[in-house]
């Protein structure tokens, strides 16, 4: 049987109540993480691999060092966040307001060096064709032929494109886009300065970024009793999905065709990111809503058994709980591997292979998080009625069964373009199963004076994944050129179905199933 770590009176824990103005509330800086990230996550490998020339492996590479990173910087800042006692405000809160401002600013510098090179490319390729970068992207494989074979023997001719590709190329759309990739690659090679610097402020990025995203999302377990954590976490991805919906109607209004900077995308989204954090610092007391935390579990009689064993000197988990957490890192490692290796190439492998045009990718990108808050409310009631194992469970074998019919879809499958979108939405149906419990069960092994630290373990598993997944994947990708791109669906499933048994042998950590309907839930939010 699966134990739990709170102890509480049947009578009190019914009339527990999760506080949602409150979670709402704190749940600020984690919808700016999200803006930020699916900004990031969308346009940077379009940026790697139109306007430097990288191949999939390569910008894997660079696409991996923010989970790189935060298998470091992740633990350390949530460990350091821990101890910040007596920081003012609040120990999470002077990580977010320093954090917040140092990723602003950092992300001005990235505009400045993209724009840069698309300078540089775009200057490039005019003199060398004799043609605008607009003309060629209107240029049809079929009606254009001539054209387009007189712009390929220029550019064979100035070395900016392979003897190889030259070779087997068929003139598709695919191809033209291959001609801005190839004259880019050269354009890198011959200034690899703008690269060095542009990888530089990423860096800066990504460490502002990995400064605040551990003491955000322990804020959360922060003020939340632990046995309404998997409901808290919900309202928390909620206002995730917020944040990431709100980024692609941002670069709905102001991305840029594909041969176009994203100077006005990069302003707005840092420009986010400090109204933002206003926001935060107008509505969140963290000092506050800790206390009132406390009292509600001295109210309810909930007693943390972690923070008892503290006191009797048993500071350590026991052999089993110990057991049960490297299980459920190992879990959120696999399914990391297996999810984010199409979340990270999602939007190269629709364009460059499956020729869905890139409006259409940004309207998924806003469908899928439309499509995850909507999940909310039945992963919360799962999760209540089933247990948060078994509702991992459940998203895990939804994410599966979605990716089988995608390994089969390329460029010509009739009905691609409403196919592809429906079956990765609903694998992000089970993304929000398996994340709004995962989290939840760490924490749920930790004590009020380490939550950060632990915070950090979840994040070293799942950033561990999603550093080294978009390198694995794209050398599969690129094994056969484009032939081999649907093999990325293959690898996922295959973590995702070792993920299920993992989930199988974790004996702690779930929560005590409470009888609640929805209507419950909903009257709960109508209370507070």
């Amino acid at each position: 049987m699966e134990e739990n770590t709170i102890v509480s009176t049947p009578h009190n824990n019914d009339k527990l109540k999760l506080d949602f103005k409150r979670t709402l509330k704190v749940g600020f800086a984690f919808l700016g993480i999200m803006l930020f990230w699916e900004v990031y996550d969308y346009i940077m490998p379009l940026i790697l691999s139109n306007y430097f020339g990288l191949s999939a492996a390569q910008y894997g590479i660079i696409m991996g060092l923010d989970n790189l990173l935060a298998i470091f910087l992740l633990p350390f800042f949530g460990g350091l966040s821990d101890k910040a006692v007596n920081a003012k405000g609040g120990r999470r809160t002077a990580f977010i307001f320093w954090g917040s401002i140092a990723a602003a600013v950092s992300v001005v510098f990235l505009m400045i060096m993209e724009f840069r090179q698309y300078t540089l490319l775009i200057t490039n390729m005019e003199e060398t064709l004799g043609v605008s970068v607009a003309d060629l992207q209107g240029l049809d494989p079929e009606k254009d032929y001539a054209s387009i074979m007189s712009i390929v023997s220029i550019l064979a001719g100035n070395g900016y494109i392979d003897a190889k590709w030259l070779a087997y190329t068929s003139f598709t759309v695919t191809d033209i886009t291959t001609i801005q990739i190839e004259t880019a690659k050269s354009v890198m090679t011959l200034n690899p300065a703008i690269l060095i610097l542009f990888i530089f402020a990423l860096l800066c990025v990504l460490v502002s970024m990995a400064a605040y995203r551990s003491p955000a999302i322990a804020l959360m377990p922060d003020v939340t009793p632990k046995p309404l954590r998997s409901q808290a976490n919900a309202l928390i991805t909620l206002m995730g999905g917020v944040g990431g919906a709100l980024s692609i109607l941002v670069y709905m209004v102001f991305g840029a065709k594909k041969y176009e900077s994203h100077i006005a995308l990069w302003s707005i989204t840092a420009g986010l990111l400090l109204v933002i954090l206003v926001l935060y610092l107008v509505f969140v007391k963290e000092n506050k809503f800790v206390q009132q935390r406390l009292d509600e579990e001295k109210k309810y009689g909930i007693i943390d058994e972690e923070e008892e064993e503290e006191k009797r000197g048993q500071h350590k988990l026991s052999k089993s709980k110990m057991t049960s957490l490297v299980l459920i890192l190992v879990t959120v490692f696999l399914w990391f591997m297996g999810y984010n290796c199409v979340r990270s190439h999602m939007s190269v492998y629709c364009t460059n292979f499956l020729n869905i045009k890139q409006s259409v990718v940004t309207i998924v990108n806003l469908a899928n998080g439309i499509g995850g808050a909507v999940a909310l409310l039945p992963c919360a009631l799962l999760s209540e009625k089933i247990g948060r194992k078994k509702t991992i469970f459940a998203g895990l074998i939804l994410a599966a069964i979605t990716y089988i019919p995608c390994f089969f879809m390329t460029a010509s499958t009739p009905g691609v373009s409403i196919c592809f979108p429906t079956c990765f939405i609903l694998s992000g149906f089970g993304m929000v199963f398996v994340n709004v419990n995962t989290l939840p069960m760490v924490t749920e092994l930790s004590k009020g004076s380490n939550v950060g630290k632990y915070t950090g373990f979840y994040y070293v598993a799942s950033m561990t994944a999603q550093a080294i997944t978009p390198f694995l994947a794209g050398l599969i990708m690129e094994i056969d050129g484009y032939n081999t791109y649907k093999y990325l669906f293959v690898y996922a499933i295959i973590f995702v179905l070792i993920a299920i048994v993992t989930t199988a042998c974790i004996k702690h950590g779930d929560t005590k199933v409470r009888k609640m309907s929805a209507v419950d839930i909903i009257n709960q939010a109508g209370e507070d």
